[in-house]
């Protein structure tokens, strides 16, 4: 456990189990020096903790994680040292939703087909309690029944498991996030459009757990950095000792920043714990890197 940790979720992402509160708590406990929440698609965990300052001794990054595409691959985008007040993040958070919501129905067919599992609607929308019926949240449905323990589908993801380490999220990753059940045409945002937002509000962007977006495609990190990546998440609790020291060189030989996240949920990613980043260096080390980086 390293004493930074720029990747944990609250409430406001919709698989996201503590309140800002509460997390706050946590990366005290966990002995962090330095964190951002960076929800996805949502700023309102950083207007929390303008509001909670002064409670605590952790520096606190102003950070989202916002979902983009570049050439038809989904990637995650998390931008640091953002102003949380600008009305741009806002339009993002609500165009999201509904994107979200307008998939919904066609997603649950697409993974009724694949699964072979009934999958109603109405049913799922009242478990999701208005919020976002994500891959997790429908994992979790599924998971509620013991009669789908022996399916040969689902059994992976049940105590004991292959998939079973991290059963929601590993579900997501199966299915919905360029899995076996591709996600219908979406309205997602380009890759260059939210670093160019992350860049005007004087903000570095860094591209989310490579391992599970690009792998480790070369060519297709320097296009990345060619539209103005700033750097990327090395060290990650998804990533093995294989591809954080891939990625660590990387970012050494191309001179762009290198950072650090657990991508803490809570019980949607039960593995993963508050500073749990794979990260040797120090906090101080990583954080005047990215700030000399900011534009």
């Amino acid at each position: 456990m390293g004493n930074i940790d720029l990747h944990i979720h609250s409430i406001y992402s919709d698989d996201g189990e503590f309140n800002v509160e509460e997390l706050m708590r946590k990366a005290e406990a966990a002995g962090l020096i330095v964190a951002a929440i960076a929800d996805h698609d949502s700023v309102k965990a950083c207007l929390d903790v303008e509001q909670m300052r002064h409670t605590t001794n952790v520096r606190w990054i102003d950070a989202i994680e916002i979902s983009c595409r570049h050439n038809g691959i989904d990637l995650h985008l998390l931008g640091y040292f953002i102003d949380p007040h600008d009305k741009r993040f806002t339009a993002i958070e609500v165009r999201m939703r509904a994107n979200e919501d307008a998939l919904t129905a066609g997603r649950l067919i697409l993974l009724e087909e694949n699964l072979g599992v009934a999958l109603p609607l109405e049913t799922l929308m009242a478990y999701a309690k208005g919020r976002i019926l994500t891959g997790e949240r429908i994992c979790e449905w599924l998971l509620e029944n013991e009669d789908n323990r022996t399916h040969p589908a689902l059994s992976a993801y049940f105590q004991n498991g292959s998939r079973s380490d991290n059963p929601q999220v590993n579900f997501y990753w199966d299915y919905l996030a360029q899995g076996k059940v591709a996600y219908l045409p979406s309205d997602l945002p380009t890759l260059s459009e939210c670093i160019r937002l992350i860049h005007e509000v004087g903000g570095v962007a860094i591209l989310a757990h490579p391992g599970k977006s690009i792998k480790e495609n070369h060519l297709l990190l320097d296009e990345l950095v060619l539209l103005g990546l700033d750097g990327i998440e090395a060290f990650s609790s998804y990533h093995n000792e294989i591809q954080i020291a891939y990625y660590a060189a990387y970012a050494k030989k191309n001179n762009i920043i290198l950072t650090c996240g657990s991508d803490y949920h809570g019980k949607t990613k039960p593995r993963i714990k508050v500073g749990m980043t794979h990260c040797p260096l120090d906090a101080k080390e990583i954080m005047l890197r990215m700030e000399r980086g900011r534009k």
